[in-house]
């Protein structure tokens, strides 16, 4: 195992434990597999400037953040953007007029920016969990002047989030690529972005083989990495697409699943 050139790994639900942290264990663990000289890349949904605070935190230097499930990727600590893939403006404008027809609350993210049309408790709690601040657009929200990395729709009510879906993935699955980070958001980005896509665009420029690549997750947004690399790991929380599409399971997030499977085959192999 000690092949592995490269691992990317998810945030939330994955590297994170369920109360946001990192345990010691974890940030000793990464920082040892870069001194052996192994990339590490991050692989999350969340934006920009709420990813690069935990590689900071971690101590894993200037490595890339892939971002908004592949959309974006920038350097750590220099916070430099090297991609920034967005929706194409008119499609985005489509889709946010059938956002606000049926009354259902949105995000956008442009400039790595977060918008919202209006400020109630849901702003409140994605601005907790991800440490950003929204700007609040008001009837502007519909119509950016720019196009948009990610549109996001938030929805508790499961019943009501089966209807956006319903009505969204036929209508636009072919022209967006859509996700769901958690039962609560679906997502929309460019059609040709995933995590999968980014990963693999990285291992490329690298010079590094995909059978040379670990990558962890544990959601659906997920799949497209877990399924390049016959080194692909989720956590015991993960979900059922991801599990399936991965080829080995480690310990839960609140266990430092992640940080066990490097020890062991990384470190240890």
């Amino acid at each position: 195992m000690s092949s592995i050139q490269m691992i990317a790994i998810d945030l939330d639900d994955t590297l994170l434990r369920d109360d946001i942290s990192v345990s010691d264990y974890t940030k000793n663990v990464l920082r040892k597999a870069l001194e052996k000289g192994v990339k590490i890349v991050i692989a999350t949904g969340r934006m920009f400037q709420a990813a690069r605070p935990w590689g900071q935190a971690i101590g894993l230097g200037n490595v890339p953040v892939i971002c908004y499930t592949g959309s974006m990727t920038g350097l750590c600590e220099s916070g430099k953007i090297i991609r920034d893939v967005r929706i194409d403006k008119e499609l985005a404008l489509k889709i946010l007029g059938d956002i606000k027809d049926h009354g259902w609350y949105g995000h956008t993210y442009i400039d790595d920016e977060l918008y919202v049309p209006f400020r109630d408790w849901r702003t409140d709690e994605y601005e907790k969990q991800c440490g950003v601040k929204a700007h609040v657009a008001g009837d502007d929200f519909w119509q950016p002047k720019e196009a948009p990395t990610k549109i996001l729709v938030c929805e508790h009510d499961e019943k009501k989030m089966k209807e956006i879906e319903d009505f969204l993935r036929p209508r636009y699955g072919a022209l967006v690529n859509q996700v769901k980070s958690k039962p609560y958001f679906f997502e929309m980005n460019n059609r040709d972005c995933s995590k999968g896509a980014a990963v693999s665009a990285l291992a490329g420029e690298y010079g590094i083989p995909l059978d040379q690549v670990m990558t962890f997750g544990n959601g659906n947004n997920d799949v497209s990495m877990l399924s390049l690399t016959p080194w692909s790991f989720v956590v015991a929380n993960a979900t059922a697409s991801a599990k399936e599409a991965a080829t080995h399971e480690t310990l839960s997030n609140n266990e430092d699943g992640v940080a066990r499977a490097v020890e062991k085959y990384v470190l240890e192999g």
